[in-house]
């Protein structure tokens, strides 16, 4: 699973992004859950359906196996910036539901910063597989990890 935000520090245009992960939709991955848009304790995602949770503030992109999982699927920048921030070492499928993940439940991830004060954030990357550096430019579309499990992930 791949958890995937953007968000904007700033009044100011929306940026395009490309998909973030090296998949076709609907056919080697599919979204999982989308941001929820009701501030109410209701959830609705983006076309006024339940595809998400209450509060869920990013897109979790899924693959349909446990085993394509482990054959390795990139995480792709989704657009170009400079990596903010990094975490890798967080073990996959260590997660149980009760268990505290308290400021770990991205899990193995990153933060890129982008143009116009926007930010893209991937969480549950496997352990072990960020190929980027903290400080590094990165062109969209560049190889940032592979999916993973880490974190609060299911």
């Amino acid at each position: 699973m791949l958890f995937w935000a953007a968000t904007s520090m700033a009044c100011a245009e929306p940026i395009a992004l490309s998909l973030p992960v090296d998949c076709t939709l609907g056919e080697t991955c599919y979204i999982q859950h989308y941001v929820d848009r009701d501030p109410a304790p209701e959830v609705r995602d983006f076309g006024c359906g339940t595809a998400t949770y209450a509060g869920h503030d990013g897109t979790d992109f899924a693959l349909p196996t446990l085993a394509q999982m482990r054959a390795g699927v990139a995480v792709l920048a989704a657009a170009p910036g400079k990596v903010r921030a990094l975490r890798d070492g967080e073990a996959d499928g260590a997660f149980v539901a009760g268990q505290s993940v308290a400021k770990k439940e991205c899990g193995n991830g990153l933060v890129i910063d982008h143009a116009d004060g926007w930010q893209t954030q991937y969480c549950h990357l496997r352990e072990g597989s960020i190929t980027v550096h903290l400080g590094e430019s990165v062109a969209a579309g560049t190889k940032l990890g592979l999916v993973g499990m880490s974190g609060q992930a299911e």
